[in-house]
């Protein structure tokens, strides 16, 4: 597991207290990526037909990369194949570090969503009622982005 980032204001008992609290939860924070059985979400589209963006042009090296991340996702079990009629296209996003972020361009399909009436909770609101905590973290989610559909 990769080292734990903690405040430097943390007491040296409250840093054991974290570092044995992401120890006991380690696979919680595994660089892989999983699924979760916990949680369904569909895209309400109404009864718009289903679209088919055509792929973008890419390089021999972009379409290699593709393909790599592609069997990637398949490999962890967080894509399927699909016979779906929505079709979007690959986005790659170059992230500072030389990586790349693979993305999917939905703004097609965005565009024909029906929206959900449940506005996001504001982050001063959370944080009020979270007011007795003892400690309030930050987590970057492995590949958080992603969303995967039925299809």
């Amino acid at each position: 597991m990769e080292e734990v980032n903690l405040s430097v204001t943390l007491g040296i008992m409250q840093q054991q207290q974290i570092k044995k609290l992401c120890t006991s939860f380690a696979p919680m924070f595994s660089p892989t990526p999983g699924l979760t059985e916990r949680a369904y979400h569909s895209i309400d589209t109404g009864n718009s037909r289903p679209i088919r963006a055509q792929p973008y042009r890419v390089s021999p090296q972009a379409k290699t990369a593709i393909e790599r991340e592609i069997q990637d996702m398949l490999q962890m079990g967080v894509i399927r194949p699909s016979n779906s009629a929505w079709t979007s296209p690959v986005v790659l996003i170059p992230k500072p570090d030389g990586e790349i972020h693979f993305c999917v361009n939905y703004h097609k399909l965005n565009a024909v969503t029906c929206p959900d009436d449940y506005p996001m909770p504001l982050t001063d609101e959370l944080l009020e009622k979270r007011g007795c905590a003892q400690f309030i973290s930050i987590l970057d989610l492995t590949k958080g982005y992603w969303a995967s559909t039925a299809g």
